[in-house]
């Protein structure tokens, strides 16, 4: 554990706050670039209502500059269009991409330095972890400009929520942070804490119970956000339970929900709950798509972003209505470059119909392979979201976790050969810090970890989900 670490946990509740809002503020000098992030929406503003002939030359242009671009920059794909005699010329539009190998984890994992820009990294860049859907973590690398261009299509999205600031507006988030020392129980004080330079309210989604439940709400409402936004798991509970306790919600603008599967029942539970639209976004950690919904709920591709391919299991594009893998090619990154990553999601094409928003942008009728279970942990209450203590951690090719009962966790993992047991201490210290002291975990290391039907990988799942109670 870091020494910033050992402090945050020690300090009283008031200096986690100042901690907390001190980290928004480098955070935001360190990746954001406001000048440039208003000129990206601006010209975001008007390329959303390109013709779709517009939004193919586009990307066609793009693309050649990218291949351009990695052939230059990039070891592995220097190495790789030479093996396979690719040059720029022979890019002419977007279906030329399908001349380029798919791009895996497991290369990338045995490759790491040679998908950077110039084969290592730049002190300047920023650099975070993804531990995927799989619980696969991997080293991710962006500058100020990329991590800039990224955020310029959230900001779009909240611009079609309707909301009056979309770079700073108020707003509550339901995070997967560990913003709540280790050990603290829902009755210690608040399971949040306050981040004024995003002027944001973090809440802990490790703390979600009947009982915590309208401590939340209270909290929210006192807040008054314009925005809520987060994992719908976490934000379902809520809505559940006041529902159900007849507590009255507060009224924000619009609902965002990220990082999960959104199911269509718990997007109608929300919205009836809160009073407000809810606007579901997909977007993984490592750059590779942006896929957002508009104001009429239909699921868009951002083709500015980048390629987003979703292929059916022969490598071909999946007809509307088929699902398929996606498989992405994003043009904001150029620290680290994806071309063809099969990024291990699924999603389903939508109808050729024009939207009646009126955005050229290619249609999803839904993002599939984001299907965690939530877990009910008894001294913590519905717990979601378990990526996230994978992050940072070393040795571990892929990992699930089981929850076989009320009181024993198992995580399942493939070690790789750095694994051992200060690898182990890390994982099991993570994982208490989302699920508590009570429950008994296990850790089994296994060669490896099978797929459920259609090949898709549950990095989360219960085996005693009848134990649950009611909410």
């Amino acid at each position: 554990m870091s020494l910033s670490k050992k402090i945050y946990d020690r300090s009283p509740v008031w200096f986690q706050d100042l901690m907390v809002s001190l980290q928004g503020f480098v955070y935001n000098r360190r990746r954001w670039d406001a000048p440039l992030g208003r000129s990206l929406l601006a010209e975001l503003r008007e390329s959303q209502w390109w013709t779709a002939d517009q939004f193919r030359d586009y990307q066609a242009e793009k693309f050649h500059k990218h291949i351009l671009f990695a052939q230059i920059n990039v070891p592995y794909y220097a190495e790789l269009f030479s093996s396979k005699g690719i040059t720029p010329r022979d890019i002419r539009s977007v279906d030329d991409i399908a001349r380029i190998p798919f791009l895996n984890k497991t290369l990338l994992r045995a490759r790491p330095l040679d998908f950077l820009r110039g084969g290592r990294p730049h002190r300047s860049w920023n650099r975070h972890f993804t531990s995927g859907t799989t619980g696969s973590p991997m080293n991710l690398y962006t500058s100020r400009e990329s991590f800039t261009r990224v955020w310029s299509f959230v900001f779009r999205l909240r611009e079609w929520c309707g909301l009056s600031d979309p770079i700073y507006p108020r707003r509550v988030q339901f995070t997967g942070r560990d913003i709540v020392p280790n050990g603290s129980a829902a009755g210690d004080g608040p399971i949040w804490r306050r981040n004024v330079a995003g002027n944001a309210l973090l809440m802990s989604t490790s703390h979600l119970s009947r009982q915590t439940v309208p401590a939340y709400v209270q909290a929210m409402k006192n807040f008054a956000p314009e925005l809520i936004d987060g994992y719908p798991s976490a934000i379902a509970v809520v809505a559940r339970v006041a529902q159900r306790l007849g507590l009255e919600l507060p009224r924000p603008r619009a609902i965002i929900t990220s990082a999960e599967t959104l199911p269509a029942e718990d997007r109608r539970l929300i919205q009836s709950a809160f009073g407000c639209k809810v606007f579901n976004q997909y977007a993984s950690s490592d750059t590779g798509a942006f896929i957002c919904d508009c104001e009429h709920g239909n699921l868009h591709i951002n083709p500015e972003f980048g390629i987003c391919e979703i292929l059916d299991s022969e490598g071909r594009p999946a007809k509307p209505g088929e699902e398929g893998e996606i498989v992405t090619t994003s043009f904001c990154n150029t620290e680290q470059v994806f071309i063809r990553y099969r990024i291990g999601d699924a999603a389903v094409p939508g109808p050729p119909d024009p939207c009646p928003c009126g955005r050229m942008m290619p249609r999803v009728e839904a993002v599939t392979g984001r299907v965690d279970d939530v877990l009910y942990i008894p001294e913590r209450g519905f717990v979601g979201r378990f990526d996230p203590i994978f992050k940072g951690l070393h040795g571990i090719y892929e990992a699930r976790i089981i929850h076989e009962s009320l009181g024993v966790l198992r995580v399942e993992l493939v070690p790789d050969p750095e694994y051992n047991e200060k690898c182990e201490a890390a994982l099991i210290e993570s994982l208490r810090r989302k699920v508590g002291r009570q429950i008994g975990i296990v850790v089994d290391k296994v060669a490896e970890i099978p797929r459920g039907p259609n090949g898709k990988f549950r990095s989360v799942t219960s085996m005693c989900r009848n134990e649950y109670p009611e909410v």
